[in-house]
């Protein structure tokens, strides 16, 4: 979908020309309000604060911050949703499941990054990248669980969140 035309310099802009403007450039926003647990289940799942429709034929960037804190042997693993035709590249900083801080890159659509939980307290990982939907609008969504299922908890906190900004 391309973007909205701007009117040439002289020409009216109309109120719904402007709206469609102002919309294009807003970032879309999916905030975590309260906290969320799995407990036993190494099965991802869809987060249930955590998405954003996106539209058909555009490109987003995008930040993801995740907050969690998890027992040693749980962990974390993040993927996403997204519509069929939807590609997405991505890195960022987090911990692998032994503790170590690292550059994660060269994640795709597919990817299934294992990170740590954020024992002795909480973790936070960052992610940016660009999400090049196909013809299909749909919905963008953190999907995530336990890397090794686990009776302890793994949380993933309020104050993470997913942040696309179309940039075509």
């Amino acid at each position: 979908m391309a973007l909205t035309t701007v009117p040439s310099a002289g020409a009216k802009l109309r109120a719904s020309v402007f709206q469609s403007l102002m919309a294009e450039r807003m970032p879309l926003i999916a905030r975590k309000t309260t906290n969320e647990t799995v407990n036993n289940s190494s099965t991802l799942q869809n987060d249930d604060e955590i998405f954003l429709a996106v539209e058909a034929s555009c490109v987003y960037h995008f930040e993801l911050r995740i907050s969690s804190d998890s027992g040693t042997t749980p962990d974390l693993k993040l993927g996403f949703t997204y519509p069929t035709g939807t590609t997405i590249r991505w890195s960022g900083v987090d911990a692998d499941t032994a503790g170590a801080v690292r550059i994660t890159g060269g994640l795709t659509e597919t990817s299934v990054p294992a990170v740590v939980g954020g024992t002795p307290s909480v973790f936070a990982s960052y992610y940016s990248g660009v999400v090049i939907t196909g013809v299909n609008a749909g919905t963008l969504q953190l999907q995530w669980a336990q890397n090794s299922a686990n009776l302890s908890n793994s949380i993933v906190q309020a104050g993470s969140y997913l942040l696309l900004q179309r940039v075509a």
